[in-house]
């Protein structure tokens, strides 16, 4: 059973009733408002130091744009201007047409086809990245500065350029040669030769 108790219905309760407002005091108004804010701003306004005060808002088309501080070449600019090209390009020929002839040129296709082979300069690994420093310039490769000059003081060398030279060494190549195979043929006897001989004891 509920507790809750409901008072008898009666038909004044459907008369409409007034809503009672609650007075409220006036709020305080301090009758040195005036002098205080004039005081304020005469002290403490030019004492701030968050910028200077009523500052104008800048607009947006002011804001910094992306690459707007970049130097722009006058190239550029240039090419990005469009102009309309009035003149028209000549027509396509037809398959039909004839090639013109006895157009003469004194280009040298034959010069320019040739590929020239470029050897890389060597270089060296120098990190585990994959830079790459030319070997003369890392101090590893060791420089002959008088190479040059002692190759072209040295007599041996030169005569050996010379067709006197080279004819000299291929004699002398031929002629040790023949003699280290003799030489080889007779040390090959007597091993045979002290082989029966120890066999024979």
């Amino acid at each position: 059973m509920s507790e809750v108790v409901h008072p008898p219905e009666s038909i004044y309760n459907l008369l409409p009733k007034q809503e009672v407002h609650i007075s409220k005091p006036s709020r305080y108004v301090s009758k040195y408002r005036s002098a205080v804010v004039l005081e304020t701003k005469a002290n403490k306004d030019p004492m701030r130091t968050m910028g200077p005060a009523k500052v104008e808002v800048p607009s947006p088309d002011k804001y910094l744009r992306k690459h707007s501080k970049e130097p722009r070449s006058p190239d550029k600019m240039q090419i990005s201007q469009r102009h309309a090209c009035t003149v028209k390009k000549p027509p396509v020929p037809a398959r039909t047409d004839n090639p013109p002839m006895g157009i003469h040129t004194k280009k040298n296709f034959i010069r320019t086809a040739i590929f020239v082979t470029v050897k890389p300069k060597p270089a060296i690994v120098d990190t585990n990245k994959g830079h790459k420093q030319l070997l003369d310039n890392s101090g590893l490769a060791p420089k002959y500065t008088k190479k040059k000059a002692s190759l072209e003081n040295d007599k041996m060398l030169t005569a050996l350029n010379t067709r006197e030279g080279r004819q000299a060494g291929h004699t002398w190549n031929t002629w040790n040669k023949s003699h280290l195979f003799i030489d080889a043929s007779s040390g090959f006897d007597f091993i045979l030769l002290k082989v029966q001989s120890e066999h024979t004891v």
